[in-house]
């Protein structure tokens, strides 16, 4: 099967597509022909070394037509993402040839994504991504909670299949917990991330994290100047004991913080599908997540960690039951591991490469 990628990626390693789509078309290649085409003159290390992948240096006419044979025919073509503009040229291209294709919205078409920039969404919807994304072949959510957020409004045909990560082998944690660490490894964003209802249930709890000894960082990128905003709500709410907002962490250093770190936080209103949490499951740790992050179910049935509803009350409530049965961290953290092990890149490859044959009724084994 022959299977092109079009995306509009930065090489921007904090934001998730960054690392999930990268990943995700490295593991198809080992079970299809694939071609990445990135609509952008990013010559990333580690992207640029791998055979597929082209940007708009390599093919600037932004054609399907001109791209090598058989890419310039594609079997189906996937779009990572909705409103991308530099798209269009592209969709127009599809449609008039009427190539399959499908899109992987990340979170984009959910109501709380709807909401955000509300009237250039309305605007772009109604001139043109309505019937972008009603033209699909199928729309490729990461997570049933994604796809309930985002069918009332775009009832298209669908599958669900989750991001994933590589198998990080046996992780070696220290065993005694005299102090706790939280983390948080993301964007440093208010709203989406819902970092203010964490500095607010930090602050409800303040006293009970103190007497735990227990601290919480928060590492990442500045986003609309929250990194200053942030700052200022853990100092109004006297938490700059318990509460410390660092830069971007990557790599080593970000695996050393993680293999010192004793749970994860992450406090979103909406996500995909977030890469970051399930690696720091990968990790042994035990995750602390709200609704919004689509895996709080998953998290509690799998005793992985704690959910919360998304107000300072129910976060407060579980970071409360957290440095109160500090002795369960390592046992959580050992299940989130196993909990990992779903998500493995090459056994989603597969299943996408079946659900894609369904699609364009390929029977034949290529």
């Amino acid at each position: 099967m022959n299977i092109l990628y079009i995306t509009k990626l930065t090489g921007n390693m904090w934001a998730g597509p960054n690392n999930s789509v990268p990943a995700q078309i490295a593991a198809q290649s080992k079970y299809d022909n694939v071609f990445w085409y990135n609509i952008n003159k990013v010559a990333k290390e580690g992207w640029s070394e791998r055979k597929y992948y082209n940007n708009l240096k390599d093919f600037p006419s932004k054609r399907i037509k001109d791209l090598p044979t058989p890419f310039n025919n594609p079997d189906i073509v996937i779009f990572e993402g909705v409103y991308e503009y530099p798209f269009n040229s592209l969709i127009y291209e599809v449609w008039k040839r009427k190539i399959p294709y499908i899109i992987v919205p990340r979170s984009a078409l959910t109501e709380k994504a709807q909401k955000s920039s509300v009237f250039k969404k309305k605007i772009g919807n109604f001139l043109f991504f309505e019937r972008f994304v009603k033209k699909a072949t199928a729309i490729h959510y990461l997570t049933k909670r994604e796809w309930l957020e985002s069918k009332i409004k775009w009832p298209t045909n669908y599958f669900i299949i989750p991001n994933g990560i590589d198998d990080r082998g046996p992780i070696q944690k220290n065993n005694e917990i005299n102090k706790l660490k939280g983390i948080y490894i993301g964007r440093i964003e208010l709203y989406q991330k819902g970092l203010n209802v964490l500095i607010q249930a930090c602050s409800e709890v303040k006293e009970d994290l103190r007497r735990a000894n227990c601290t919480i960082e928060l590492y990442g990128p500045d986003r609309d100047e929250s990194k200053l905003k942030l700052l200022n709500i853990i100092q109004e709410n006297d938490i700059e004991d318990l509460v410390f907002v660092k830069d971007s962490i990557f790599k080593e250093e970000k695996e050393k913080v993680q293999l010192n770190a004793d749970f994860f936080i992450m406090t979103s209103r909406f996500e995909g599908h977030p890469m970051g949490l399930i690696e720091a499951l990968s990790f042994g740790l035990p995750a602390l997540v709200t609704e919004g992050t689509n895996m709080r179910e998953e998290i509690v049935s799998a005793n992985a960690g704690w959910g919360a509803d998304m107000n300072s009350y129910s976060i407060a409530s579980a970071l409360k039951e957290i440095v109160e049965e500090n002795s369960m961290i390592r046992e959580k953290g050992s299940n989130g591991k196993l909990l990992s092990l779903n998500y493995n890149w090459d056994k989603l490859a597969e299943t996408t490469r079946e659900a894609y044959r369904k699609l364009i009724n390929l029977d034949v084994k290529i």
